[in-house]
């Protein structure tokens, strides 16, 4: 039994280290990656609106020192930070309606109280569920027109380090006056 138990850990560990070594590498692939763009953040997403891309294209985002790069399909596409004028991550609420019926509810029903049990039992049910999509935005100006590039958002903590940034770096001050 023990050397079972030996085999079972050494099993474990060698996973184990396999998974911080994988972690490691791909650790090291970002990093290399931001270094090649001299950029201080890198996030990868799925593009939604904004960039003459399909949508849900994966799109590698960096923020260089005076502009967001936004890599997809081997073609770069860059945002000088002094035409943006905010970053946000906004959300929505998908709430998805189903209806379902019981099968051992009608089984049930039908054993303990008869063909009105069973109808009971078996009744539908309704069920609700609630997704919730995040989106991270890159609002700007371009010749006096407010656009917008939007990502699905799958890691808001990533994300709020793209809006920290822009907030503690915001060199847009002036106010901007467009005209209705």
């Amino acid at each position: 039994m023990e050397p079972l138990l030996g085999i079972i850990g050494l099993i474990l560990l060698i996973g184990i280290c396999a998974c911080i070594d994988s972690h490691n590498k791909k650790l090291k692939k970002i990093e290399n990656l931001k270094n090649q763009h001299q950029a201080s953040l890198f996030m990868a997403l799925n593009h939604f609106n904004g960039l003459s891309i399909a949508e849900n294209t994966l799109t590698q985002i960096f923020s260089c020192p005076n502009e967001y790069e936004f890599w997809a399909n081997n073609t770069s596409f860059k945002l000088e930070k002094n035409k943006v004028t905010d970053i946000s991550i906004t959300s929505n609420i998908d709430i998805q309606k189903s209806y379902s019926s019981s099968v051992g509810g009608t089984i049930g029903g039908a054993v303990l109280f008869g063909p009105l049990g069973a109808m009971i039992g078996g009744r539908t049910k309704e069920k609700t569920s609630r997704i919730i999509n995040n989106y991270l935005i890159f609002s700007y100006l371009d010749n006096n027109e407010i656009k917008y590039i939007a990502f699905h958002c799958s890691s808001v903590f990533i994300a709020n380090k793209f809006i920290k940034e822009f907030k503690k770096n915001n060199q847009n001050t002036t106010s901007t006056t467009i005209n209705l």
